[in-house]
């Protein structure tokens, strides 16, 4: 007897049996690693299998939301077109912060005790004093 339809397995997976679930993910695990490493030249093997993860969590979390319109591995890859899109964004941010950890503002400095000022979002002195000038002016 030849594999399992893919529809019955995904009903088995519906239904909440683990053996189903074992062999949905068998079935499509490494090829969506695959297809996830070639989506970003950057990608290391440890960003595949985390994004890879991340792609079966969904599938699990939304499987009632696959309605077959096509197939299976095409709502997964797109999902994983997704995750690892996120993935580089968040990896990018991160960058972006430069790699240093953000500061609380009510966080106290541990030389000196004191808190951050952070500048007031009121415009500055000078600025005050030119617009009443400008005020005064036009009246």
């Amino acid at each position: 007897m030849g594999p399992e339809p893919e529809a019955e397995l995904l009903a088995r997976c519906r239904r909440g049996e683990t053996a189903a679930w074992d062999e949905l993910f068998d079935r499509h695990y490494a090829a969506a690693g695959r297809f996830i490493f070639r989506l970003g030249h950057d990608f290391t093997r440890e960003d595949t299998e985390e994004i890879c993860q991340e792609v079966f969590l969904s599938v699990i979390r939304n499987l009632e939301s696959f309605h077959g319109e096509s197939q299976f591995q095409t709502w997964l890859f797109r999902i994983a077109v997704n995750k690892a899109r996120d993935y580089r964004e968040r990896r990018q941010a991160a960058k972006r912060g430069g790699g240093e950890p953000t500061i609380s503002l009510q966080a106290e400095d541990p030389d000196n005790g004191l808190t951050l000022d952070p500048p007031s979002t009121m415009p500055a002195p000078d600025a005050l004093l030119m617009s009443a000038e400008q005020a005064m002016l036009v009246h």
